[in-house]
């Protein structure tokens, strides 16, 4: 759920969301009953494992002093967001805003509709905002360690990029 309140109905019940709340259905049937003027609501649907990393919403805007804690970059940067990589595949869905994005050696102009696909162990990165950014982020299923949440090659050691299959 990305804005405003639905109520969504199912084989196994029915529920309210929020704007911040998701729901991994088991099936592919499901109405709306009820919504608020405005809403709006994002379905990722696809094939991953039990062990999904996460999902939600990050909003995203240029700071008069960002702070640092990732690993470092070489590139100027006016937000906090911090250069990391992933045990799994991660993608962002741009539902407000523009931005530039950073994956690997890539540097993207980012708007409203498009989807950053990020590789398992690639360096990612928002570095500047041209205006305010609201996205959905969705991290797949975990490999390698496992491990959840940003990591650093200055903590958690160096990234091991997943080949990328075409």
């Amino acid at each position: 759920m990305t804005l405003g309140t639905i109520q969504l109905v199912y084989s196994g019940g029915s529920v309210v969301l929020n704007e911040n709340q998701f729901i991994d259905l088991p099936v592919d049937e499901w109405s709306l009953k009820a919504y608020s003027p405005r809403a709006q609501i994002v379905r990722l649907s696809g094939r991953w494992g039990d062990d999904v990393a996460g999902c939600g919403i990050f909003r995203v805007s240029n700071q008069e002093d960002p702070t640092h804690v990732g690993d470092p970059v070489s590139y100027p940067k006016a937000t906090s967001v911090d250069s990391h990589y992933h045990d799994c595949d991660e993608y962002w869905i741009v539902l407000e805003g523009s931005c530039t994005t950073v994956v690997g050696d890539r540097h993207m102009t980012v708007n409203v509709g498009d989807c950053v696909p990020i590789g398992m162990g690639h360096h990612h990165d928002m570095p500047s905002v041209t205006a305010p950014v609201k996205a959905v982020f969705f991290e797949t299923t975990l490999e390698g360690e496992k491990r959840v949440g940003h990591l650093w090659n200055h903590t958690h050691g160096q990234a091991r990029p997943k080949h990328e299959r075409l």
